[in-house]
Formats: C-alpha cells, sequence, structure tokens
C-alpha cells in the first residue's frame, strides 16, 4: 500500500507526544511494507535512511498552520498522486491537515479515501467547525484512548461507529537500566530518593500542583527529590514557585531533555509522577512503565486507561496535592511495592503497548478502508 502524510513535522528530537506518535508509527508503518510519501516543509527535520519512506518537501520554511496547509497541500497533494497514484491520504491532524485533505479530493476528484488520526481535543470554538467536517468527511478516525473516541462523540456530535481505537506504542528501548547514575550524577542527587516528572512545562500537565503536594512530602522526607525534567513555557514561573514554597535543592529543575537521554533519566527515579489534567494517551507514563518505574499519576483523561490503580501505581484527583502527597510517601516508603507495581508496568507495556502492535492493527484498518472504498462505500 502507498500512502500520502503530509505533516506538520517528525523531527527526531521533537518533545511533542503528538510527533513522537507520528515519527514512530510512521516507521513502523513502512516496516510492515507499507511506503509513506511524506510531505514536509523545507527545513524541518525528520529521521534519516528510514527504508520506504519518500520525503517531499514544500516551498515554505518552518511551521505549517492550518490556514496555509488550506492554501498550500491541495495543490501538493493533486501533484503527488498523479506522479504515485498512492492508495490513501492519511490525516495526521483534524485541524492542520484535515481540512487540505478534504479540500484536495473534492476539488480534484481524488479517487483515494482519507483516513484521520486523533490524539485529544483542547477547547476551541473551532473544533466543531474543523474537527467535526473533518471527521464527517473522512472514512475512518483512529484515535489512541476511549476517552479520546468519548470527547469526540460528546464534545462534537460525531458518530462513533467509524472511530477506531488503537492505543499507543511504546519503543522497546525503554527498558529497566539497574546501575546507571548518569542523571543522577549531572545533577547531584547522590542516593537521595528521586521522583520524576518528565514532559513538556506547559499548563496541562498541572505542574504547580505538584510543587503543593512536594511542600508536603518534603516536610515528611526532606531526603528526597523531584526532577522535573524538560522544558517548556512555564519554567521560569515554576522555578519561581517553587523557591516561594521554600523547596530549595529539594526540587531539581533538569530543562530540555535529549530524547537520547530519556531513558538514562527514568533510571535515575524511584517513582514517576504525572498530575496532567489532559493526555490523550500519556507517552511518558508508558514509558516510565516500559521502563519498570510505579507510577502516581491523575485519573483524567486517558491515564486511567494506561494505568491499572493498585497494581502498577495509584491514580490521584487532579485538584488534590494532598492525595498525590500521600500516594508518594507511601511508594517512597515501600521498596517491595515499587518492585511489584514496576514489574507489573513492564509486563503491561510488554503485552499491550508496543509499536509493533498498534502499526499492525493501523495497518489492518486502512487494509479494511481501502477494500470499502473500492467496493464503492464512502463517507456519510
Amino acid at each position: 500500500m502507498r500512502i500520502c502524510s503530509p505533516h506538520c513535522g517528525i523531527d527526531p528530537e521533537s518533545a511533542s507526544g503528538g510527533e513522537t506518535y507520528e515519527r514512530e508509527l510512521l516507521r513502523h508503518l513502512a516496516a510492515d511494507g507499507a511506503v509513506l510519501d511524506i510531505v514536509l516543509a523545507r527545513h524541518q527535520r525528520h529521521p534519516e535512511n528510514v527504508p520506504n519512506w519518500v520525503i517531499h518537501r514544500l516551498p515554505i520554511g518552518r511551521g505549517l498552520r492550518w490556514p496555509v496547509a488550506m492554501a498550500l497541500l491541495p495543490p501538493v497533494i493533486r501533484r503527488l498522486h498523479a506522479e504515485t497514484r498512492f492508495d490513501l491520504l492519511r490525516v495526521h491532524s483534524l485541524r492542520f491537515i484535515g481540512p487540505a485533505a478534504l479540500i484536495a479530493r473534492r476539488r480534484y476528484r481524488l479517487d483515494v479515501p482519507i483516513v484521520s488520526h486523533h490524539h485529544h481535543l483542547d477547547p476551541s470554538w473551532l473544533n466543531r467547525v474543523i474537527e467535526r467536517r473533518v471527521i464527517e468527511g473522512s472514512e475512518r478516525v483512529i484515535t489512541v484512548s476511549r476517552f479520546s473516541r468519548r470527547q469526540l462523540v460528546e464534545a462534537l456530535g460525531v458518530g462513533a461507529d467509524r472511530i477506531e481505537v488503537v492505543p499507543n506504542g511504546v519503543d522497546a528501548r525503554f527498558s529497566p537500566r539497574a546501575g546507571d547514575r548518569t542523571i543522577r550524577d549531572r545533577h547531584g542527587l547522590g542516593s537521595a530518593p528521586v521522583v520524576l516528572f518528565l514532559g513538556g512545562l506547559k499548563p496541562r500537565k498541572n505542574l504547580f500542583l505538584l510543587l503543593e503536594a512536594w511542600r508536603e512530602v518534603a516536610r515528611a522526607r526532606p531526603d528526597a527529590r523531584l526532577l522535573i525534567a524538560g522544558g517548556g513555557p512555564l519554567e521560569a514561573r515554576l522555578r519561581r514557585r517553587a523557591r516561594a514554597l521554600g523547596l530549595g535543592d529539594r526540587v531539581v529543575f533538569s530543562g530540555r531533555v535529549a530524547e537520547g537521554d530519556k531513558v538514562a533519566y527514568y533510571a535515575a527515579a524511584d517513582v514517576f509522577v504525572s498530575p496532567s489534567r489532559l493526555e490523550g494517551f500519556g507517552f511518558t507514563v508508558g514509558e516510565a512503565m516500559s521502563c519498570g518505574l510505579p507510577v502516581v499519576v491523575s485519573d483524567a483523561g486517558a491515564l486511567p486507561e494506561l494505568v491499572v490503580g493498585g497494581e502498577g501505581g495509584f491514580l490521584c484527583r487532579p485538584d488534590r496535592p494532598p492525595e498525590f502527597a500521600a500516594r508518594l510517601l507511601q511508594l517512597l516508603g515501600a521498596g517491595d511495592l515499587r518492585r511489584r507495581f514496576g514489574a507489573f508496568n513492564r509486563e503491561r507495556v510488554e503485552r499491550q503497548f508496543r509499536w509493533e502492535r498498534a502499526s499492525r492493527r493501523v495497518m489492518e484498518i486502512y487494509e479494511e478502508v481501502l477494500a470499502e472504498w473500492k467496493r464503492g462505500l464512502r463517507a456519510r
């Protein structure tokens, strides 16, 4: 199968969950035998030498906002179809690529089905104007969790019958790494008990609540350290808030984390924490679980689908710092419990959340959609 996939980005060093999903899924689809015509802006980076990837460059620099994509992409898609006769048009983002894909098919009468991918909805009045129309115009929508599907149905009033749930994968390189002290030495953590947050420092990650919770943890366990790994727009404010709470060196900020360093950060931790208010899946939680860590997470978004409470970690309400503090203290004080939860998480990811499993199911859906299209079944 040949697939056309216009893109906003698949940077090898991206901290975006959406770009990570695209990069890894497209890599595995190609390994399964699909040929990918990937359309990127002129200066955007991508993994090199991936078999079955064909990179096509747009005549613009970085960035591809949806109004620009609507004007720029349709003739590019038409040209690619004339050159390659691709079988399926793939939409990686309902907002950024979806309108352009629908316009290209309608304007140029392209005989190809459209499959759209989705992660989660952020609040916007445009959701009903753009996302809903793209869903209704796509032959199938693939989303990464039952939460994300439910969000689409409830927020947009679309039917669930053509929305497929295919959970994300976690790369097998995320595995336990005993004895790796790289990050502990880098940040002067010594042998202190370490709770790790890794991700973007942005509002929906709910990190001000985490600092409030950590104030309670630090009172009971002054030897413990909270390592906040990652960069983002809230970093300066979070640093100021940590100082205002009197946390001093009990909270360590790493700054931006390179993709190649992530496993070492998980190896430095005893517990992983994510108080996020909204996750379509929860990549870093899954990566931490794959590395054999116990987790304490919010019960919001898709995290309850990933984490089994009482078996691999604890689920807490995202507006209750005392709940997070109590569960973190419980795990910090119980090595046997940490080991048991971590082993459960490692096995759970191995059984249910590997990319090979996800890409096989996505490919099956593409094949089903293409077969239906050839039989004359179109999006309603």
